[in-house]
């Protein structure tokens, strides 16, 4: 699947795992809830969101609703980098078995997956500042990408992507003060909506054996290479 580190370690203790799994889970936890509840947010909140779930939809949204720009930027890119440096480690000290788990896990379509593999075999640095999802993250780690190397263009990549959001919104102010607009005139039902939507997603996901469970996570990576 990847090409091995050179210096392949030994397998770390479950404790170790359960360290590095833990945070990832509450992280998406956290990100689920905020999704589920961004109509609220977004009218109320909006720090918060981003916060909770800076997708980039969100991050345009809450950028338009006028929020000053330091703080935006500090929350947005803290947040973005909080589980990168966690799916590093996993790939590093797990090899194969961490980028099956995440393919499972976040990814539905193995034609992108196959598709972003091909394409961080190519281009490792730049896939990292440019689109550093747990799948990316992982790849670094388990390929064996030197940690100041990804550290660095993962901090800048992020950075550089919030801060063209922020300036993006502006460009496409029309669109945006339409759509939250439309959020605040009808977020009650909107919310309404999204609760059970999200519901929906988790009893699908649980169905589907991908719900987030250490239990389970500890099991696929904890497995034989």
């Amino acid at each position: 699947m990847v090409e091995p580190r050179p210096d392949a370690r030994p397998r770390p203790s479950r404790r170790t795992l359960t360290l590095i799994v833990a945070p990832i889970i509450v992280l998406v936890t956290i990100g689920t809830i905020g999704n589920a509840i961004h109509p609220a947010l977004l009218k109320t909140h909006p720090m918060w969101l981003v916060a909770m779930e800076p997708r980039t939809r969100y991050l345009l949204l809450v950028a338009n609703r006028g929020v000053a720009f330091v703080p935006y930027v500090v929350v947005a890119v803290i947040r973005r980098l909080l589980s990168d440096p966690l799916f590093f480690l996993l790939g590093y000290l797990y090899g194969d078995n961490a980028v099956a788990w995440v393919e499972r896990r976040f990814d539905n379509n193995s034609g992108l997956v196959r598709g972003i593999e091909r394409l961080f075999r190519r281009a490792a640095p730049v896939m990292v500042f440019l689109f550093p999802g747990p799948l990316v993250c992982v790849l670094a780690g388990a390929t064996g990408m030197h940690i100041a190397t990804f550290a660095v263009f993962n901090v800048i990549g992020t950075f550089v992507a919030v801060v063209f959001y922020y300036y993006l919104a502006e460009t496409i102010k029309g669109p945006l003060d339409a759509i939250n607009g439309f959020y605040s005139h009808n977020f009650k039902w909107l919310l309404v909506l999204s609760v059970l939507l999200t519901l929906y997603w988790l009893w699908d996901q649980r169905r589907k054996g991908k719900g987030p469970s250490l239990a389970d996570a500890e099991e696929a990576l904890d497995g034989d290479d």
